[in-house]
Formats: C-alpha cells, structure tokens, sequence
C-alpha cells in the first residue's frame, strides 16, 4: 500500500514539475512570437524609399542594394523559418521533450539577435548615407575656403618656399582637380565615392598647411643656419689648431665637406616639398656639430689636465724607480741570508721590467707633449694608463717589501720558538728530578730523545745560509708540538706517581685487615717500581675504591688542598 502511495505522489509530481516547464517554456515562445511580429514592422522598407530620390550609381548603388538584399532574406527565409521553429517547439514542449524544446528557444533567440544586429546596421548605415549627401556639400565649402587661404599664403610669401613655390602650386592643382572629381560624383549620385573624395581633399590640404608652416624654416636651415653653423666650426679648428692642438684625428675638414654636400641635397628634396627627410637630416647634421663641438671641448679640458699631470707623474715614476732599484739591492742582500722562491726572484724581475717599460713610454709621451705632434685627448688617456700601471706597480711593489720583511720576523719567531722549546724541556726535566720518581718509562725516554733531536734539527736549520724560512717554519711546527705534548706528558707522569704513593700510603691502613687489599697493594708497588705509574695508579685505586668508596676523590682533594 505504502508503494503505490509513493508511486501515486512521484505521477503526481511529476505531472506537476511537466506543467510548471510546459507553462515556462509557452511564455518564452509567445515572447520570441511577439519578437518576430515586431521585427517584421520594422519600417525599414519604407527608410529604404528614401534613397529612390537619389540618383544612385557605383559605390551607393551597390550598398543599396546589399541593404534591400539583407532585409528580404530576413522577410523571406529568416522570419518564415522562426515561425516555423516557434511551432516546433510548442510540440516539443507538448511531448515533454524539455531539454529539445529549450535548446531550439535558445536558438531562435540568437537568431533574432542576429536579426536585430543586422536591422539596426542597415538602418544606421541608411541616415548616414542619406545626410552624407547634405554633409559633403557642407565639408566641400569649407574645404573650398581653405583652399583659397592656402593659394592667398603661397602667392603673398612665395619668397619664403623659394624653389619649392613651383610644386606648391603644383599640389594646388591636384587639390583643384580633387573638386572637380567631387562635383562628378555628386552629379553621379555617387555619394559614398564624392565621401571619400571629400576626406582625400581634406587630406591632401592637411599637408599643405605642414608644409606651408615648415618649409620656410627648413629652408633657412639648408641656406643660412646651418651653413653659418659649419663655418663657425671651421673657424673654431682654424684658431685651436694656430694655437697648436692637434685634431687632424678628428678628421673635421673631410666631415664638413660631406655635410655640405647633404644640405646641397637637402635642398633638392625641399625643392620637391619633401620635408621629412630633411626635418631628420638637419637633426643629424646639429647633432653631429654639437659633438664637434664636444670633442674639441675635451681637447681644451685634456690640455689642461695634460699640463697639470705631467710634472707630477714624473716626480711619481722617479721616486717609484729609487724605490725599486733600492728594493733590487734589498733584495740581493736578504738572498745572502735567506733563500728566496723562484716566483719571489721572479716578480722582483717583473717589477724592475715594469718600471723601465713605464719610464721609457712615460718619455715617449713627454715628447709628443712638447712636440705637440699627438692630439691632447690621446695623451690624456695614455697618462691615465700610465698612472693606472703606476698604482698596480706601487702594490706589487708593496707586497714584494712586505714578504721580504716578513723573512726576517720569521727569523726571528723561529729563533724565539726555539728558545722556548728548550726552556721547557728544561722545565720538564727540573720536574722530573724534584718529583723523585724511582725512574722513568722507555717511552718517554724515547720521546725526550726524539724532542731533543728534533730541537737540535730546527737549531741547525736555523744557522744555515741562506735560511730556507718555509722548511725552517715546517721543522719549527713539528718540533714545537712534540715538546709541547712531552711537558704535558711530563706533568701528567708526575701527578700520577705522586697520587699512587699517597693511595697505596692511605691504603696501607687496610692491608692487614684484607688478604686481598695486601695482594693489590703489592702489585700495585710492583708495577710502581717498574715505572708503569699509569698501571700502579689504576691498580691501587680500584682496590681502595672496593673497601672505602670515594676515597680516591678524598685523597684527591686532600692533596689539592695543600
């Protein structure tokens, strides 16, 4: 019962979920119905007729007749076949095939739009066409107008475009030209062509006025400025040059040949009213003055820095040659006592080549100095060279003096080194001989050797000559930690036999008491008597620890209390 209950109310639903999508979707149909019925009012036909007064040839004729072809597509097919659909989906919708019925809606909506696109299109496209007509009489006169201001400015300053008057008016002609084409194709009834004419005169008077307001001025570029310019230039070189710089380098006179001859074409191209080419090539010929200008502006500036530098330069290399040639002597006097590296010998011989070099091309440009045969940029930069070579030599030179200085304060630290290793081997045989230790182990017998031998090693080295200071060092090192581990080793032996005595005395007390603490004791005394102190302190301790817990820490403190 409960079932069919639930299949009774899921009819029921259903039916009523068909009727709600039913509903929906007949309301999109009766709006796309009322869609349809609006478009086809439309009075485009009737904006259509307003063109048969027209007199329609060429370009209009064509687009009127796109238009008239569009809109009966639309009348004929397009509309015919929403119809049709809108049926369609009504059936749809009455044979609940929703998803089909929606889809095909959508479809027709688009294509509506679609519809509407294309009215609005022909429509807008139509008032233009129709107040165009009105429009290019209006723009004509206008245009007339300015063209009888450009003649009035050509004819009263003809002066002022000088050859170039003559393609003026030969462009004015062009323009007068232009009218007639737009008065045929008024007369035509080709408006959209007579448009364009309107827009090509526009165009073509637009330049004109550009070249009305720039000519003139490029002109007495080509003529008078720039001219006037290259002339200042030539005077400028002519006066340095009595003054007795040098600028052959620069090579003035063969470029100021070729900037004539550039504004010679300049000139040509203006003649032809071509002012672009020329508007970028007097730019270029500025900017290739200015930099002229700018180089013979260093010329002066490297004069005077030559000046100002020379005679310090001098003094400088002079005082780094002394320095150098006394390093050189230096140098022979520590390689009798010292023994220098190949790459040590080496750079004292680089430093030495160096400043010779540095020197002789120092002269060379002294001359030219004061023969003037080398333009002053060119020497400027050869002094800066050369003080830059001045300052690498200077620290070469530095750390060379340096590592000779440092042979000798190696010396002298191996020599101090060496006095205290053998205050220590001392130090550790004074200790040795006040613990009065019964004897000594083989071990440190043999190390006490192999630290003398190696001491008397560095003690040789050192009174060779000349002194090899990297092996003297190396020597040095090996032999200072050798000695300095024997007084560690040293202090250690002694601190352990002098603790193993006082164990096995505080020991002593237990040894009739314990078998066992007699028989450790013992050993522990033999192993002192053979000098084994590390062996007797391990064994007599572990024996005490085993009777009385803590002692060896007691014993301990009571000595370092003392």
């Amino acid at each position: 019962m409960e079932f069919i209950i639930v299949v009774i109310l899921l009819l029921v639903g259903f039916f009523i979920y068909g009727m709600i999508v039913r509903k929906t979707i007949y309301k999109e149909v009766d709006r796309l119905e009322a869609w349809k019925i609006d478009i086809m009012n439309r009075p485009v036909t009737d904006e259509m007729s307003l063109m048969k007064g027209l007199n329609m040839i060429g370009q209009t004729e064509e687009l009127f007749e796109k238009w008239r072809t569009e809109w009966d597509e639309i009348v004929t097919t397009e509309l015919p076949n929403v119809e049709e659909a809108l049926f369609d989906i009504e059936e749809y919708a009455d044979k609940y095939r929703v998803r089909k019925a929606k889809q095909l809606a959508k479809e027709m909506n688009d294509q509506l739009q679609g519809i509407e696109d294309t009215i609005k299109s022909i429509l807008l496209e139509l008032q233009e066409l129709v107040g165009s007509e009105e429009k290019n009489r209006l723009e004509i006169e206008e245009l007339k107008q300015r063209y009888r201001d450009v003649k009035r400015t050509i004819l009263a300053h003809s002066n002022s475009f000088g050859k170039a008057e003559a393609k003026l008016e030969s462009l004015l002609e062009e323009v007068a030209a232009q009218f007639i084409v737009f008065d045929e194709n008024m007369n035509n009834g080709d408006i959209l062509l007579a448009k364009e004419t309107v827009q090509s005169i526009a165009t073509q008077l637009n330049q004109m006025d550009v070249l009305i307001e720039e000519l003139p001025s490029l002109l007495k570029d080509c003529l008078y400025t720039t001219p006037n310019q290259i002339d200042e230039l030539v005077q400028g070189v002519k006066e340095m040059t009595e003054e007795g710089f040098i600028l052959s380098h620069l090579e003035i006179e063969k470029e100021v040949l070729a900037m004539r001859e550039m504004l010679s074409e300049y000139l040509l191209q203006l003649e032809q009213a071509n002012i672009d080419p020329v508007k970028e090539g007097i730019a270029s010929l500025q900017e290739k003055i200015e930099g002229f200008y700018d180089q013979l502006e260093k010329e002066v500036v490297s004069k005077h820095f030559v000046q100002q530098q020379v005679t310090p330069l001098h003094v400088e290399l002079s005082q780094l040659f002394d320095e150098t040639t006394h390093t050189k002597t230096e140098t022979e006097q520590v390689q009798l006592s010292y023994q220098l590296s190949d790459k040590d010998i080496e750079v004292q011989k680089q430093i030495e080549t160096q400043i010779n070099q540095l020197i002789k091309r120092f002269t060379g440009v002294k001359g030219s100095v004061e023969e003037k045969d080398i333009a002053y940029s060119i020497i400027q930069n050869e002094l800066e060279d050369i003080q830059l070579q001045i300052e690498a030599l200077k620290q070469s030179h530095q750390e060379f003096v340096s590592m000779l200085q440092t042979l000798r304060k190696d010396e002298l630290y191996v020599k101090e080194k060496l006095s205290d290793m053998k205050k220590m081997l001392l130090d550790s045989k004074r200790l040795v001989q006040k613990s009065n230790m019964p004897g000594l182990p083989e071990a440190y017998l043999y190390e006490i050797k192999e630290c003398n031998n190696q001491v008397a090693l560095v003690a040789d080295k050192l009174q060779e000559k000349p002194l090899h200071i990297p092996a003297l060092t190396s020597l040095l090192e090996q032999a200072l930690a050798r000695v300095e581990l024997l007084s560690t080793h040293t202090e250690e032996m002694v601190e352990q036999a002098y603790l193993v005595e006082q164990v096995i005395q505080y020991g002593n007390r237990y040894r009739g008491r314990s078998l066992h603490m007699a028989e450790k004791l013992a050993e522990a005394e033999l192993s002192f008597r053979n000098f084994d102190y590390s062996r007797a302190l391990e064994e007599a301790a572990t024996a005490l620890e085993r009777v009385e817990p803590g002692a060896l820490k007691k014993i301990q403190h009571l000595i370092e209390s003392k």
